[in-house]
């Protein structure tokens, strides 16, 4: 890590440089054993923020697609004519997630690296950590209104959701995770009206679970034969879905919600939980005089600071079980 030994301008931003280096490093890093983080465009519809706070609303009604055979504006015969809504839009304050990390002077001047090192990865998988938790739990609290409640002010996964259309949404279901309970919800959602009242025939994109179920939820929907049975019957889920994501992630069940380690969540593509990134994680790094000055010792500082939130604008997409 070069300039360690510096503490002119810029050799400074030489040091922030190899920081960086290692923050980017550990944030980029994928795993891949079925964990789901809340940068997965499956799991979470992404978007951008470009103030503080994000207004979100969502436009519903007109139905089907009117019919007609003559092609003439004026046959109202065989149209179906509906008048198209839009609920009250809904505020999402963004955020900020942020933390110094002191660096001694003697630990730069002696070129004790590695244990700078150390603490910039251990500091930046707390981050990861720090945003998933934040993320899930908006599903992990999703059958209950603590957290977080859709557009239409109901939570996230209710039976009495109100679509823009008029229509009474159900996307709520009950029962430990078997080949049968999966099959009720995956009905659900492919049987689930959107915004407009019209059903769109959504397909299961992903199925997320916390780290105790997930063994069992690959068993069920991965394997190529039908788990749990005595004879040879082909494997629904992995036949239909081999491109399903069955993912986990360990904020469901350790988040403290009720059914923590038995809830599991179905979800199509362009659903409603949203995350808004206002600003990726980022850093500066602060001279040791500045902080010698201020009374706070002799330390650099490295200042972590990202700016996001997720929220649940609408149940479209997405259908959760309380696995009990």
């Amino acid at each position: 890590m070069p300039g360690l030994t510096f503490s002119t301008s810029p050799n400074l931003e030489l040091v922030k440089t190899a920081l960086d280096k290692l923050r980017d490093g550990m944030l980029t890093q994928q795993d891949n054993n079925g964990k789901a983080i809340a940068t997965d465009p499956v799991v979470f519809s992404q978007s951008t923020a470009d103030k503080a706070a994000v207004v979100t609303s969502v436009i519903g009604g007109g139905g089907y697609f009117g019919k007609t055979i003559t092609g003439v504006a004026q046959d109202v015969t065989a149209k179906k004519i509906a008048a198209k809504n839009s609920p009250a839009p809904m505020t999402t304050i963004i955020a900020e997630f942020n933390k110094d990390i002191p660096i001694s002077r003697n630990f730069m001047a002696d070129q004790q690296h590695e244990a700078v090192a150390k603490s910039i990865r251990q500091e930046t998988l707390s981050w990861i950590a720090t945003r998933d938790q934040n993320a899930f739990s908006y599903y992990a609290y999703g059958f209950g209104t603590t957290l977080s409640t859709t557009i239409d002010d109901v939570a996230l996964f209710s039976n009495s959701h109100q679509n823009a259309n008029g229509d009474t949404v159900d996307n709520l279901e009950t029962g430990a995770l078997t080949d049968a309970t999966l099959n009720t919800t995956i009905v659900s959602l492919r049987s689930q009206k959107n915004q407009g009242g019209v059903i769109v025939g959504y397909e299961p994109k992903f199925l997320l679970c916390g780290s105790t179920l997930h063994k069992d939820a690959m068993t069920l929907a991965k394997s190529v034969l039908r788990a749990g049975t005595g004879n040879n019957d082909l494997n629904y889920w992995s036949e239909m879905y081999p491109g399903m994501k069955v993912v986990w992630n360990q904020f469901i069940d350790n988040s403290g919600a009720s059914n923590q380690t038995t809830m599991y969540f179905v979800g199509g593509s362009d659903h409603g939980v949203v995350r808004f990134e206002r600003e990726a994680m980022n850093s500066s790094l602060t001279d040791w005089k500045q902080s010698a000055a201020g009374g706070n010792g002799d330390f650099y500082r490295y200042l972590m600071r990202a700016r996001e939130e997720c929220d649940t604008i609408e149940y479209v997409g997405t259908v959760g079980s309380t696995g009990a």
